[in-house]
């Protein structure tokens, strides 16, 4: 863990940070006796560029940042205060033509900006909820203008609005550019996939993605690590996933193409994505996989939570090609797409319990 998210850092998709993670992982792959392959693949994506500043009654200049997918634009408007972006937060006199300024929490990102923008709000401002500023993916094109500030400045600008009415100029400028990514293939020697491991390495470009995803990586390479490949424990694949971040790149293209190869699809996928911090264990998926995994978690302590699927990972891209997959998961991660997500924050105990846990899923599957 502390390789990628110290010594590489921040791994956007298609950037030679990315690279050079796929080159240590399939390199440690290699070295516990997997055949490794480097599944390359096209990554188009969105260069967003931001802009935010006071221009009435004082001058005031910020630094935001575009969330993904965000509209393109530029307004210059009233800004109000909009709570949580929930309706009922809204102000009595409607956000018609106004910015909206939003606290992050509770709603997704996509939910704040649909919301200001059923309200007819000209653009939408979302402020951390913790220190430090963050990155948001909107996971659609959003119909308005909308980016990311971090706590202090969103403090900042909820005082200047209690002292009165604040105009406001933003603006977003969104180019497309082109660039290769890759997954990481570790395979038994002569053998097929059965069952995968899959956690996806690639991290948001505000910070160095210890928990979001080197942690899962991390326990990924354990538990490849700990496998005996000479004592009869075959048919298990690891799979490390570039481009996650930018909408599950890297595992629709590797479901993509187990399907045009005709080659036998994998009988269930465990995924891991943020298991180094947070309160509780989650898992979500195929009913009968979590179900499983939810007992074995059980018999090892860990008082799991079934949970709706509502997390966006790369599980999503095996069910919905009709593969059994689940994700094990923590919430609650404060530090969650900040550049204040770094290892010393993650707890190594909790990516043992997730390698345990894997491990004992994985025999239970094998044995059924």
């Amino acid at each position: 863990m502390l390789v990628l998210a110290e010594d590489i850092g921040s791994r956007p998709a298609g950037s030679p940070a990315e690279r050079q993670a796929a080159q240590y992982i399939s390199h440690q792959l290699a070295t516990y006796g997997y055949e490794t392959q480097v599944e390359e693949f096209s990554v188009e994506y969105y260069v967003e560029e931001a802009g935010l500043e006071v221009v009435s009654p004082i001058s005031l200049s910020l630094s935001p940042g575009a969330l993904r997918l965000s509209a393109a634009g530029e307004v210059t408007a009233e800004l109000a205060a909009a709570g949580l972006g929930r309706p009922e937060d809204f102000p009595p006199e409607g956000l018609k033509d106004r910015i909206a300024l939003i606290e992050r929490g509770d709603l997704s990102f996509a939910d704040k900006v649909a919301n200001a923008n059923a309200a007819d709000a000209a653009a939408v401002v979302i402020y951390n909820n913790a220190e430090g500023p963050f990155q948001g993916d909107l996971q659609a094109e959003s119909a308005i203008p909308a980016v990311s500030l971090s706590q202090a400045e969103g403090g900042q600008l909820q005082t200047l609005l209690e002292e009165g009415p604040l105009t406001v100029r933003l603006f977003v400028q969104s180019t497309q550019e082109t660039s290769t990514s890759q997954n990481i293939i570790g395979r038994p020697p002569e053998d097929d996939c059965q069952l995968i491991v899959g956690a996806h390495y690639d991290s948001v470009a505000a910070g160095p993605g210890a928990n979001d995803n080197a942690s899962g990586s991390a326990t990924l390479l354990e538990i490849a690590r700990v496998l005996d490949l000479s004592d009869g424990e075959q048919g298990v694949c690891f799979v490390a996933f570039g481009s996650e971040e930018t909408g599950l790149l890297g595992s629709r293209h590797f479901v993509a193409t187990l399907i045009s190869q005709d080659e036998p699809s994998p009988q269930a996928m465990i995924n891991l994505d943020m298991v180094g911090v947070g309160d509780e264990w989650h898992i979500m998926g195929s009913t009968s996989l979590a179900e499983k995994t939810a007992q074995v978690a059980t018999a090892l302590g860990l008082d799991p939570l079934l949970t709706e699927p509502h997390f966006s990972s790369d599980h999503l891209s095996f069910t919905d090609a009709g593969i059994p997959a689940i994700l094990i998961h923590r919430f609650e991660d404060p530090r969650y797409h900040t550049e204040s997500d770094r290892a010393e924050f993650v707890e190594p105990q909790l990516l043992e319990e997730a390698a345990k846990l894997t491990l004992l899923a994985l025999a239970e599957l094998a044995g059924s």
